[in-house]
């Protein structure tokens, strides 16, 4: 307590001397001279927050973001050294493996950055465009049936296709959307199928969502984009810029099938499921071997 003599009683608090003559006086110090030193640790620990908000991954996490490193995840993909996506033509079981092993493994990542990461954080962050190529190929299987009939959509009638060129060739930016989504465009239909890829907690990594405009075709979950850095001159990643996705890996399925009855353009029952990895080309790289489904 305060005494009621007129001593004054001197106190210590942060380096400054206290004359304790009243309470007044002692709230009037304390705003001129402990507020600021308050003020400015608030203004640190925000600067602080946010200077971090930009989450490090882990160094398993970092393996999702290349091609080797991808191959060091999921060795099915590691063939002498070389990035190799399986050919389920000649080696259906390390094809699924693969493509399986992968969706499970990003999803298990994920889960993990979902945990260890600030939700304010991820809430916070800028809108993370990916650059998504105009040609590709595909490693694929699948089946469809009418309701009667069981057949393949792959060439040949195989119940795989390898290097055959992936529906999703013609990918091209929507204007209006600032490169936030794509649109196959082909002739016959001019526009085939809508893209967008969504952000995750994880840089390089997006979900897939898919809307094809005659085969009530969609992609469920888990259908993921990889993504990679691009490079600075001393072969730095340069995390600030867009990421370009390498690899694509995803479940197809449609519903129906487009017809003309009456005149009419209709939709009939088809089904089909597809697992399928998607990886971009150029020039020569492009050759392929033959038509992958098509939505």
């Amino acid at each position: 307590m305060i005494p009621k003599s007129g001593r004054k009683r001197l106190l210590r608090v942060a380096g400054v001397r206290l004359a304790n003559t009243g309470i007044g006086a002692l709230i009037a110090t304390f705003q001129r001279t402990l507020a600021p030193m308050f003020s400015i640790g608030v203004a640190v620990a925000v600067s602080a927050s946010s200077l971090s908000s930009a989450a490090t991954l882990s160094a398993q996490s970092e393996l999702l973001c290349s091609p080797e490193g991808l191959m060091r995840l999921i060795p099915q993909f590691d063939v002498n050294g070389q990035f190799t996506i399986p050919n389920p033509n000649t080696d259906l079981q390390t094809f699924l493996s693969a493509q399986q092993g992968l969706s499970n493994a990003i999803d298990m990542i994920l889960a993990r950055e979902n945990i260890s990461q600030n939700p304010s954080d991820v809430g916070s962050l800028p809108s993370r465009p990916l650059t998504l190529a105009s040609n590709w190929l595909s490693s694929e299987v699948g089946i469809q049936t009418d309701g009667t009939n069981l057949s393949s959509p792959e060439p040949e009638g195989k119940f795989g296709g390898y290097r055959v060129q992936s529906f999703l060739t013609g990918l091209t930016p929507v204007p209006l959307s600032q490169g936030t989504m794509y649109v196959v465009k082909q002739s016959n239909p001019t526009y085939q199928a809508l893209v967008y890829p969504m952000p995750t907690s994880h840089p390089c990594v997006n979900r897939l969502v898919l809307g094809a405009d005659n085969t009530a075709g969609s992609w469920p979950a888990p259908t993921y984009a990889l993504g990679r850095y691009q490079l600075d001159s001393n072969g730095a990643p340069m995390r600030d810029k867009p990421l370009i996705a390498y690899l694509i890996v995803n479940i197809c399925l449609d519903l129906g099938k487009s017809a003309v009855i009456d005149k009419q353009s209709v939709l009939r029952p088809n089904a089909m499921i597809i697992l399928a990895l998607h990886w971009p080309c150029e020039g020569s790289g492009c050759a392929d071997d033959g038509i992958g489904h098509r939505h």
